[in-house]
């Protein structure tokens, strides 16, 4: 069985060209899958859905139902609590990474004043003195007489 939900323009942004729509399908086993399904969707997508998107979701869904075949109330606490798990999952993966970032940066620093050896980008082995140490979009940089070393090329510590 298809139901086909229409969504607000507000779940996917201004920028929306289509109206989408969600489907719910049952498979064989009664287990329920959903799949989203638009023409053009604006670069956010459903990424950005906060709480309060699901929950008007979940109204619409709820207002839109087949009376004759409600949703099971088990399901909806299903979804909700996927939608708690994903959203704490979420933000302790954004947490991890900046984590991983602050640590690195430490690193970095501490080998300031520190004499090191390095791969370059040839391959060979150089050794300098750590003079300063910035931050790029790959990970910290350790300026090393004049030249920006990435942290992961040092090799040995002196």
């Amino acid at each position: 069985m298809t139901q086909v939900l229409p969504l607000p323009s507000t779940f996917f942004g201004s920028n929306a060209i289509t109206s989408p729509s969600i489907s719910q399908t049952t498979s064989a086993a009664g287990v329920p899958q959903s799949a989203s399904s638009t023409s053009s969707q604006s670069s956010s997508g459903l990424g950005s859905l906060t709480s309060n998107d699901f929950l008007q979701l979940l109204v619409t869904q709820l207002t839109n139902q087949d009376p004759s075949n409600p949703v099971d109330p088990t399901q909806m606490i299903a979804q909700t609590a996927t939608l708690t798990m994903v959203q704490d999952l979420q933000s302790l993966q954004q947490s991890v990474a900046q984590l991983q970032q602050s640590q690195a940066v430490a690193q970095a620093s501490a080998l300031i004043s520190q004499q090191v050896t390095y791969q370059d980008s040839s391959g060979n082995s150089q050794s300098g003195l750590v003079s300063s140490v910035s931050v790029g979009p790959s990970g910290p940089l350790l300026n090393i007489g004049g030249a920006q070393v990435p942290l992961s090329q040092v090799t040995q510590i002196s």
